[in-house]
């Protein structure tokens, strides 16, 4: 318990923690309606004086919590699950605070550099940004294995050649609609554009694993044009880009940050209230519970994944486009899984085929008598993580002399406030639907990396979008209670 302000409402235990998940799907399943009517609202609004509620406590609900109840607002802050970090998830594995989801920051990431250095929370790089041992797969699977200036020689060029259109695509990377997409690179999935490529077929199947990891999921599946915004952001330099994507952690994984950034809202928190329902009757938004709870504000704040949204009630309903994107769903939704081998190894990293169980994989942690290893794959199909024995055939087929000890993930697939990983948009999202993501509806405000305009789908865009909706929240008040 922090200093400020917080009501607890945590589940006793884990199998509390489902029956209220249970009860959310229950809820929003019969379309059972609990609103309070205009007056009603008014009153309790009132009696509860709740200038905005914010829904959602991974870094960009804690952000917006924080930001609009330090603006002096009266901030009821609302978390589904019984823990702290949407998806960004720290626990322990192997003597070591792991995040098994939200990992790597950068300080070319604007908005998570600035909270590091605000609160002085310390960062440590990842082995492998020392890796000796470089291991990869050509286009027929055949293994390769060499130092990083014989891999680099081969995925350099490549990578070159992929990402040439940025700087023409993005010239101001955080103004991502600047330029018009003449060359409907957005309407273009990353898999048509390396197949289009004029590089080597052992060069497209190392491009078709990067996209594959960029976006989470298959190269077919996501858009060219936001693929090439990674490099902007990067700065159009690929060791820049590395440098942001899986250099550095937070000490203590993202757990050190989040924590701090929640310990200095003045909000009220309650956990295991998952959302259900959210209508807007006049000058008054009503939220209800899978508790059958309602509460009631001038403003809400939605800090909740892209992928989650459709599946809260609202009334009146928001746009379509918003619905049907978030239906669709964005690509991540590959795994993650770490494991611990047995003894010195070289520091690695390596690069499989995006049709690999891990499409990527290196060492994270090195310790005096054991390695802890990081690994990502492009679909669960491909890798039960759950599996032990699975997770160490995927493991060896890089490191075949491996003694793999142990192993540990989690299913963000499988969460019902999660559905998916990170966030890189399909074909024609981006240009197409981005904007109306991020438009308010109402006196409802969204808030979530997946909308991002800057490092979306990392910390750095979550934190960017809920500092922007509570300044959003916090300017309409203001300009509310001067015109009232």
């Amino acid at each position: 318990m922090s200093k400020n302000k917080k009501t607890d409402t945590t589940p006793n235990s884990r199998r509390q923690f489902l029956r209220s998940v249970g009860v959310a799907g229950a809820v929003a399943g019969t379309g059972l309606s609990l609103g309070l009517g205009a007056k009603a609202m008014a009153a309790q609004a009132e009696d509860d004086e709740y200038d905005v509620i914010v829904v959602g406590s991974g870094f960009a609900g804690v952000t917006a919590a924080r930001d609009s109840s330090l603006a002096g607002l009266k901030v009821l802050h609302l978390e589904a699950s019984g823990r702290l970090g949407g998806r960004t998830f720290t626990s322990k594995f192997g003597h070591h605070d792991v995040d098994l989801g939200g990992t790597w920051i950068g300080w070319g990431q604007p908005h998570v550099w600035a909270e590091k250095m605000r609160y002085d929370v310390p960062v440590v790089e990842s082995a492998a940004y020392s890796a000796s041992h470089y291991v990869w797969f050509d286009e027929n699977g055949a293994r390769k294995e060499g130092t990083p200036d014989d891999f680099w020689s081969i995925m350099g060029p490549a990578n070159d050649v992929f990402y040439g259109p940025a700087r023409d695509a993005f010239p101001r990377p955080y103004d991502p609609l600047l330029v018009a997409d003449d060359k409907n690179l957005d309407k273009m999935s990353a898999a048509a554009a390396i197949e289009a490529l004029d590089v080597t077929a052992e060069q497209k199947s190392l491009l078709h694993a990067f996209a594959a990891i960029n976006g989470h999921s298959f190269s077919d599946q996501s858009s060219y044009l936001d693929q090439l915004r990674w490099i902007a952001l990067g700065g159009f330099s690929q060791s820049f880009m590395w440098d942001n994507l899986g250099r550095f952690r937070f000490e203590g994984g993202t757990q050190s940050l989040l924590t701090k950034i929640h310990e200095d809202s003045k909000a009220e928190f309650k956990r295991g209230q998952p959302v259900t329902r959210v209508e807007q009757n006049g000058d008054r938004v009503q939220v209800t519970t899978a508790r059958k709870e309602t509460f009631v504000g001038k403003k809400v704040i939605l800090a909740v994944p892209l992928n989650v949204i459709h599946k809260i009630e609202f009334a009146p309903a928001i746009s379509q486009t918003k619905t049907e994107v978030s239906r669709e769903r964005h690509t991540g939704s590959g795994v993650k899984a770490y494991a611990r081998i047995k003894g010195k190894q070289p520091l690695m990293f390596g690069q499989g085929t995006q049709k690999m169980p891990f499409t990527f994989l290196w060492t994270e942690y090195d310790d005096d008598d054991s390695q802890i290893l990081v690994g990502f794959g492009a679909s669960p199909e491909l890798l039960d993580t759950a599996d032990p024995d699975a997770v160490a055939d995927a493991l060896k087929q890089f490191l075949p002399d491996a003694e793999v000890l142990e192993s540990a993930s989690y299913n963000w697939n499988a969460d019902p406030f999660a559905l998916g990983t990170w966030c890189m948009y399909r074909p024609g999202v981006l240009t197409g639907a981005l904007e109306e993501l991020q438009r308010p509806e109402g006196h409802v405000y969204f808030a979530t990396s997946d909308i991002a305009n800057g490092w979306r789908g990392f910390i750095d865009g979550a934190i960017e979008s809920g500092a922007r909706a509570a300044e959003l929240v916090t300017e309409s008040l203001k300009n509310e209670k001067v015109t009232a």
